[in-house]
């Protein structure tokens, strides 16, 4: 539980790096904000956190455990594949009754979910490699 809190927090200052910039080009309108803002968001996205996990003192919970930076990169894959299969299920078109300011705090929000899964995530799949080849 506590590597999940870890996780939380670290994400919350990660985000004020990954959000801002899309959420500004996507406040700005014009036709093609939304997909600078989409774009901008998943690279900074994949970007901040792996420069994070690069550095020695990355690690998680109280044993510091690290993520490696390609069971990340999966992890990001998988929550992005899973987040896109989702518009297929679900039906989202209540985010475009939404005020502005509704909207991007739906934003915001999914985009905090999406990188706190994307380390929760890569944190699970470094600890059944790391399982798997101890035996």
């Amino acid at each position: 539980m506590k590597v999940l809190v870890d996780i939380l927090g670290r994400t919350f200052y990660m985000s004020f790096f990954i959000i801002l910039v899309p959420l500004g080009a996507y406040t700005i309108h014009n036709g093609s904000s939304a997909m600078v803002a989409l774009i901008s968001y998943l690279v900074l996205s994949l970007l901040i956190p792996l420069a994070y996990l690069s550095s020695s003192r990355s690690g998680f919970g109280p044993s510091e455990k690290r993520i490696g930076r390609l069971c990340y990169i999966l992890g990001w894959v998988l929550v992005q594949l899973g987040t896109y299969q989702s518009f297929f299920v679900g039906d989202f078109s209540f985010l475009w009754a939404l005020p502005s300011v509704g909207r991007d705090v739906a934003f915001v929000i999914v985009m905090y979910i999406q990188v706190a899964l994307s380390l929760t995530v890569g944190y699970i799949i470094n600890n059944l490699v790391r399982r798997s080849s101890t035996k």
